[in-house]
């Protein structure tokens, strides 16, 4: 990793400050992505400040394995190059000066796009993805690429190539995934806000896990393009931060400068609560906080209404499986041939080093069987829209603005806990377990975020999710903002 010492044996803070370098940076790491943003347009302080202040972070915890690749003196040339930009009265963005790192599977000019597999670490694009573009544009300084799962085929973020990104609450286990790494930096306070991606899950999960905020947008309202892909249908980039000011914020940015998302009232906010599925199976560690928070959301006047999503879970059960393994194979082969990475999707596979992630590429090479096809028509053509039909008229019916569930059944695994977790005594595969609950609105395109509510009684973060109607992210948004004076991120206590 480029301008970071290699790493240590244990994770641990390191580096001591003189007295004037600590007057002047010790709040810095702690700021989120507005605060910076609105201190760099009054002058108080330049990007180059705020850049050798993170800088420090990401050096004090190299265990920590947030970062796969890091250029110190790329920030600081980035971070020069703003200051100067601004001082000569030239134009500047909402994000000028601003550090944002990147998922490994999102192109940035400048570093390697591995997605977190050995076939790919070589692969340095020619060019920005367009969310990285727009991030940019709008004055944003890239801080480096975050660890994630191999090819983002899973939630622990324990890779083979890189070593697990380590939970700040315990580092001994996980940081969730497939943006591990993304919310290992936030939440370590290296970076204000990281932009992860997520499928399934991959964004509000680590977030969850960390005692952050997260939010994925609608399918297509944020661009794909020059991101290593699952799915076509599923997949979207998403921010990971320790504020909703900053999910408004990084999302006004990338859609186009809307005018920025405002609270919306918690009085008469209409919740709806999914017992069955989503509520009934959570280990009550999860499940209390949750429960707490929302009976903190009934007492300051939200709605809240019991609502039977039975109807939804036989169309999301024929359809999404099968949609991501048929586009997995199509979508990763148009980004290899579209780049000109080198490599084909069979030598690409037969490399992953995860056996689990390794198998499921090598069987999507069976694609083109026409009972594979079959299937994967019938969940276009049928479950899925079915699926979209059966969540419109629950949020229509009902009158709902969102519908609240925990993020993740379960509290943050062991690292090394890979294939199975025990849950109210008995033991289920861990994969399938951590999306359980977000993985249904991600296969009808709903937009959802994640919102912290506190510890679990053995001191790990938890999260609740809230999905909205199809679209519906403005409103999303601005409940986020109403939600936040509410429920902060916890800061791990040896921070």
């Amino acid at each position: 990793m480029r301008g970071v010492p290699k790493r240590r044996s244990k994770l641990r803070r390191t580096g001591p400050k003189s007295d004037r370098d600590r007057a002047m940076t010790s709040n810095i790491h702690e700021l989120c992505c507005s605060e910076l943003a609105s201190l760099l347009s009054s002058g108080e302080v330049r990007a180059i400040e705020i850049a050798n202040a993170l800088i420090d972070e990401v050096r004090k915890l190299p265990d920590a394995n947030a970062f796969v690749d890091f250029d110190a003196e790329a920030v600081r040339a980035e971070a020069e190059n703003s200051d100067r930009l601004r001082l000569s009265g030239g134009p500047v963005g909402p994000l000028h000066g601003v550090p944002i790192a990147f998922k490994d599977n999102i192109n940035v000019k400048g570093y390697a796009t591995t997605a977190g597999t050995a076939g790919l670490r070589h692969f340095r694009p020619r060019d920005d993805a367009p969310v990285t573009a727009k991030l940019r544009q709008a004055g944003a300084i890239v801080f480096g690429k975050n660890n994630m799962h191999e090819l983002a085929y899973g939630t622990t973020t324990n890779n083979a190539l890189f070593g697990a990104a380590r939970n700040p609450f315990d580092p001994d286990r996980v940081c969730g995934g497939s943006s591990g790494g993304s919310a290992c930096a936030v939440a370590h306070r290296m970076v204000p806000a990281s932009i992860g991606t997520d499928t399934g899950g991959s964004v509000r999960i680590p977030a969850s896990f960390c005692s952050l905020w997260g939010y994925r947008p609608s399918p297509g309202r944020w661009p794909t393009s020059g991101i290593v892909p699952i799915s076509s249908t599923r997949d979207t980039p998403g921010p990971i931060a320790r504020s909703a000011r900053d999910l408004a914020l990084l999302d006004s940015v990338v859609v186009g400068y809307e005018p920025a998302s405002e609270p919306r009232a918690i009085r008469g906010l209409r919740i709806g609560i999914p017992d069955a599925f989503f509520w009934d199976l959570a280990d009550p560690k999860v499940e209390r906080p949750c429960r707490d928070a929302l009976d903190r959301l009934k007492a300051a006047g939200a709605v809240l209404l019991r609502i039977d999503a039975g109807r939804l879970l036989a169309h999301h059960a024929a359809s999404t499986n099968v949609i991501a393994f048929y586009e997995g194979r199509a979508t990763l082969e148009q980004f290899l041939d579209a780049h000109d990475v080198g490599q084909t999707y069979e030598t690409l596979a037969r490399a992953v080093a995860a056996q689990d992630v390794r198998s499921i590429l090598l069987d999507q090479l069976a694609n083109e069987m026409p009972a594979v096809r079959k299937r994967y028509r019938e969940a276009i053509d049928i479950h899925r829209p079915a699926l979209q039909d059966e969540y419109r008229n629950l949020f229509a019916q009902n009158a709902l603005d969102v519908i609240a569930f925990p993020t993740a059944l379960i509290t943050p695994p062991r690292i090394g806990e890979e294939t199975s977790v025990v849950l109210n005594g008995v033991e289920q595969p861990l994969f399938p377990t951590t999306i359980h609950n977000t993985d249904v609105g991600s296969n009808a395109g709903l937009p959802g975020i994640t919102i912290p509510v506190g510890l679990s009684d053995d001191g790990l973060p938890v999260g609740l999710a809230f999905d909205a109607a199809a679209g519906a992210d403005r409103l999303l948004l601005d409940i986020a903002l109403s939600l936040e004076p509410h429920f902060s991120a916890s800061r791990p206590g040896w921070l």
